[in-house]
């Protein structure tokens, strides 16, 4: 098996499933309870909460615990718009689902929504974003890492003259896909929440983060026992916590320079067949993400063909589900959007596998142009 998919998820890190293994078969109490298996579960949590912290730089009082990054990303964007006096939004048109369709309800409760289009390599303008923005605009929320072509937006331009145009504005970063990989730096950028999730880091599915800036008020939109300081009510999945701040303890991002070599070679090799387009191509790229369409050759094709031969890769977002061609490539004016494939990358992968892959590809290839 050559599992080049890791935007979609990450193979879990040995030592994250010998963590959790470790929690749920000798310390499963529940956090709020008060006898001794309680609070160590308790300490688990807020050993955790330290380690997600310091990967960020931030203080372990910023975190709070989701369910994951949708959860994380529908909480700051729900909490933030209804916490503020105005009614004007600021995001991109490239956005995940995540935040893509909680814009969409605010939308339909009155909000005025700016989608601010790509540029044909898939980031968009730093002057687009600033020249949208107005006193009155109570939430900007604009993605670090795109999660289908590896765009990487100007995030830490946005931050540093936001608060000077609109000083009531809440800036929210979704950094699913740079959290890991690339640095996010939310104190030093001007950010006020940053949408985090376990599973694209070699952690657990089901736990994610959300950071808010010490002193930002969010309005609830999670009710319950209060758990999470009112922010995220529910039982803490304290194995799954566990397993994420062994994730966050594993991170080290210099690995993105090998990955960036193997990223390479592929782009080199792929762009070789006939017909091939990269689907991106600015300078600022993430290392780990890789987007080609292979001429008439449509993506499903591809897909399934690679797969017979132990090989996964992608089409484009596994959290888009039933959408058959990108909105993100059809946003960027990409030429050949049917056609696109996703190869997304891991520290866990090989210059041999993308050897591998790259023959594959070209051995497909042309046989199904015959």
């Amino acid at each position: 098996m050559i599992y080049f998919d890791n935007s979609a998820t990450t193979p879990p890190a040995a030592e994250v499933v010998d963590t959790i293994t470790e929690y749920m078969k000798h310390s499963f109490g529940n956090p709020s309870s008060r006898h001794a298996l309680g609070l160590e579960s308790e300490k688990i949590v807020t050993d955790a909460r330290r380690k997600v912290a310091a990967a960020l730089s931030v203080t372990a009082d910023e975190i709070y615990f989701t369910s994951g990054g949708t959860q994380a990303d529908n909480i700051a964007l729900l909490g933030a718009a209804n916490i503020k006096k105005g009614k004007r939004i600021i995001t991109t048109a490239v956005e995940h689902p995540a935040v893509a369709e909680t814009v969409n309800h605010l939308e339909k409760q009155g909000f005025e929504v700016v989608r601010i289009k790509p540029q044909t390599d898939g980031t968009v303008k730093l002057t687009d974003i600033l020249d949208a923005i107005t006193p009155d605009t109570v939430l900007v929320s604009v993605m670090h890492v795109n999660n289908e072509t590896g765009a990487v937006m100007p995030i830490e331009k946005i931050g540093g003259v936001l608060k000077r145009i609109a000083p009531r504005a809440l800036f929210h970063v979704d950094a699913v896909q740079s959290f890991g990989h690339i640095a996010v730096k939310p104190s030093a950028w001007g950010i006020d929440l940053v949408s985090i999730s376990s599973h694209k880091i070699h952690g657990p599915k089901g736990i994610g983060a959300l950071y808010i800036k010490k002193g930002t008020t969010l309005k609830p939109s999670v009710f319950g026992g209060g758990q999470e300081k009112n922010i995220v009510s529910g039982t803490e999945n304290v194995g799954a916590i566990a397993g994420f701040g062994k994730a966050c303890e594993l991170i080290n991002l210099p690995d993105g320079e090998k990955v960036l070599e193997i990223k390479n070679y592929l782009k080199e090799n792929l762009l070789r067949i006939d017909g091939s387009v990269h689907n991106g191509g600015s300078a600022n790229e993430s290392p780990y993400i890789l987007n080609i369409s292979f001429g008439k050759i449509r993506s499903e094709i591809m897909l399934n063909a690679l797969s017979n031969e132990g090989i996964y890769v992608s089409s484009g977002s596994a959290c888009a589900r039933g959408a058959h061609t990108s909105g993100v490539l059809l946003e960027m004016g990409a030429p050949l959007p049917d056609s696109a494939i996703r190869f997304s990358l891991s520290r866990y992968n090989t210059m041999e596998e993308a050897k591998i892959v790259a023959e594959k590809v070209v051995e497909i290839s042309e046989n199904l142009q015959i």
